[in-house]
């Protein structure tokens, strides 16, 4: 939808810079990612401007005659030009040109299981862009008559299911020149997921409970501190990949194999370096080398929290060796485990010139640790 006449921005929405992209191409991008079969641009104000910029990227403009009557004359106008077999479509505002492409996919995936005739996608409870409507409630939706238009067509309809998805930029519309700078602060970062996101992909996409929330957080906060006690030492990391890395490494939990399970998951949605860490929180492929880096944080934080405690790598993996020594390959690949882990906390230890546990308990996770 691109027919608004961009008031509180005071220049064109639609062509407004985004990177190396346009607010309109980042938006047609997404849907064409989802592979959708058709999309449309709907026009109106300044057409004439914007229907060079539609057809470069090989999609159709509709031009809305009434568009000064609002958003809603815009989507009659788009549903009106869809062509002949079409299910359902999706009502995307130009000026919210983020939205994730698995946010489209969970819809989609929602409306081939029959969820319902509207969906909406909900980031932790709040109801975002773009809903997915049926064709076959085209007659009622153009009946509308009542406040608010196609938001109060949607919020009035007993065909509504809601689908939860992570993604914080549902929510982001493009309004102001504010809001368009915040956008480009959040542009770089757009691959690493927000602490929100992380929860949201944890407790309502995958629907694991709070106590594995809970221990995520916890290694989070182990790996964080660390983190920036190497890097006031002039180490390079990246904090908020450590923060991502570790509330989502036990993304797969339940599934065979959890870590890699994980880290295909995130892979799929486009966060490839929160993969790469998830991967290796587990089993790191082999003794640790060269520089130390977010992936080997978030692996010793999770060595050094049990559940909802601190522990040792003494206790853990003795613990392991007394459960499962007795299998020879068993205790050889703990053993492994176990000596790579321990030459990955000697070597912070070397870099904060002291031990783990003296510096956890400074940072004030002593309170985390069992009682003798």
């Amino acid at each position: 939808m691109a027919a608004g006449r961009s008031e509180r921005m005071g220049r064109l929405k639609a062509l407004l810079p985004l990177g190396a992209e346009t607010v309109l191409s980042r938006a047609v991008g997404v849907c064409k990612q989802a592979g959708l079969n058709t999309v449309l641009v709907v026009l109106g104000h300044r057409a004439g401007e914007l229907a060079p910029a539609v057809e470069s990227l090989g999609v159709r403009a509709v031009y809305n005659p009434h568009h000064a009557r609002g958003m809603f004359s815009s989507v009659l106008a788009g549903v009106a030009a869809l062509p002949p077999g079409t299910g359902a479509f999706f009502v995307l505002p130009v000026d919210v040109p983020l939205v994730r492409v698995q946010t489209l996919g969970r819809l989609l995936a929602a409306w081939r299981a029959g969820r319902g005739r509207v969906l909406l996608p909900t980031f932790l409870g709040r109801r975002g862009h773009p809903p997915l409507i049926a064709v076959n409630l085209t007659p009622e939706l153009a009946a509308w008559s009542g406040p608010q238009g196609l938001r109060g067509f949607l919020d009035k309809t007993a065909e509504a299911a809601e689908v939860p998805a992570a993604d914080r930029f549902m929510l982001r519309d493009l309004d102001t020149p504010q809001a368009h700078a915040r956008l480009l602060r959040e542009l770089p970062l757009y691959d690493l997921p927000s602490p929100a996101e992380c929860l949201a992909l944890v407790r309502e996409v995958r629907g694991l409970g709070p106590e594995l929330w809970a221990h995520c957080r916890l290694v989070t906060r182990v790996a964080l501190a660390l983190g920036r006690a190497l890097r006031a030492q002039g180490q390079e990391l990246d904090l908020r990949l450590i923060a991502a890395g570790g509330l989502l490494h036990d993304l797969g939990k339940g599934r065979p194999t959890h870590a890699a399970a994980g880290a295909e998951m995130l892979w799929d949605m486009g966060y490839g370096r929160v993969a790469g860490v998830v991967a290796a929180h587990v089993d790191l492929a082999a003794a640790p080398q060269g520089p130390l880096n977010e992936a080997g944080l978030v692996h010793l934080a999770d060595k050094l929290v049990q559940g909802t405690r601190l522990t040792t790598l003494e206790e853990r993996f003795g613990q392991g060796l007394a459960r499962h020594g007795r299998d020879p390959q068993a205790r050889s690949h703990i053993q492994r485990r176990w000596r790579n882990a321990r030459l990955l906390q000697e070597r912070v230890e070397a870099a904060l010139g002291r031990g783990l546990t003296e510096f956890l308990d400074a940072a004030g996770l002593a309170g985390r640790r069992a009682r003798p």
